[in-house]
């Protein structure tokens, strides 16, 4: 090959390089596997859009998963208006008509019992106690074990704080007043207002207004100063009275297990964690919104009474009563209400000494 020649076969290699690095290119496009479609979950509430705290902290769970997975894990919301079983979505996630549900664990108690302790006891625990309780305390891997034969994944992923005793159509001075009284509550609190006389009536929340107007309730417990302030409650039950019975409830998801352990790892510690920011974020901002409601509800004329110390003396009893019947009617229940007393025996004493002395001197 004369020198001449060598331009063209510099051009030639030139040209062999580049359209074997473009076929290259093209083989590596091709080889390349696809992101994998986002996984899309159907999640029931059981909360009426309109109040807030409830289905805002559902809505926090959904976010906060959606953003933690770059949106591979998608939680769609769907209200009681459209799904019309505020209560039963338990059931409803175990038939498959849903991947999960926000909702309480004490709507389920009829179905298991031992559940029933997850959500609220009188005279228990508070929001950060019972965050205590769950993840230092034995209480997360009792509450899985319990549900996890029956195709179910609980977590904890919201706190009312403390809820107020209810509103009451007359008087309460004496436990004698409470006998008859129709009361909408739910779960063990229900129970322990059974045993000194009244009667409780389990009511979703969105049927409280027309229980009363229908002259089916006497009083009820609903949530505190920020959602009751949206209600007209006074206007059926002019008597606001503090809180006994419920010093936090907690609003759990209920995941389809088989589902969730269907995640890859990392999504499964992202819904995890999802759950448990979600639940602390919820307690303060109830406690800053319950604080701004109380106040507007005080400046419209409505006083908060506490219950006469002979009615919580009744409750205070009743209460141990109706737990240790708990324990000995259902061994499942024994074991939480054990873990529960063990626990609160454990904290409270600290409690009382550390955040009653801030309390006492502020």
């Amino acid at each position: 090959m004369t020198i001449q020649h060598l331009p063209n076969l510099s051009r030639l290699l030139h040209g062999l390089l580049a359209g074997a690095l473009f076929l290259g290119m093209g083989v590596a496009r091709a080889q390349a596997p696809e992101a994998p479609a986002p996984i899309l979950w159907r999640m029931a509430t059981s909360w009426p859009v309109a109040l807030p705290l409830l289905h805002e902290t559902a809505a926090d769970f959904a976010q906060t998963v959606a953003a933690a997975s770059g949106n591979r894990l998608r939680i769609e919301l769907i209200d009681p208006a459209k799904h019309g079983k505020p209560a039963g979505l338990l059931q409803a996630v175990q038939a498959g008509e849903f991947d999960l549900a926000h909702t309480t664990a004490q709507y389920y108690a009829a179905q298991v019992p031992a559940i029933d302790f997850f959500t609220a006891v009188p005279f228990g625990l508070t929001p950060l106690e019972q965050e205590g309780w769950l993840h230092e305390g034995g209480g997360q891997a009792l509450f899985e074990s319990i549900l996890a034969p029956r195709g179910i994944l609980p977590l904890t992923a919201g706190h009312t704080g403390i809820q107020m005793g209810g509103w009451f159509a007359k008087a309460i001075r004496s436990p004698q007043d409470l006998k008859g009284v129709r009361v909408r509550v739910s779960g063990f609190p229900g129970r322990v207002l059974a045993r000194v006389g009244a009667v409780p009536v389990n009511l979703p929340l969105g049927q409280i207004i027309p229980a009363f107007a229908a002259g089916q309730i006497d009083a009820a417990d609903v949530v505190g100063p920020a959602i009751d302030a949206t209600l007209p409650l006074k206007q059926y039950a002019p008597h606001y009275i503090a809180p006994w019975h419920e010093p936090d409830v907690a609003m759990h998801v209920f995941i389809d297990r088989a589902r969730f352990l269907a995640l890859p790892p990392d999504l499964q510690v992202i819904v995890r964690q999802a759950a448990q920011a979600a639940a602390l974020r919820s307690a303060a901002r109830a406690n800053d919104r319950n604080a701004v409601a109380l106040g507007q509800l005080e400046a419209a004329g409505i006083r908060v009474k506490a219950f006469p110390a002979s009615v919580l003396k009744a409750l205070r009893e009743a209460t141990q009563t109706e737990l240790d019947a708990s324990a000995q009617a259902d061994p499942e229940a024994r074991r939480v209400i054990e873990s529960w007393k063990a626990y609160k025996a454990r904290v409270a004493p600290y409690s009382l000494q550390a955040d009653m002395a801030v309390f006492n001197v502020r």
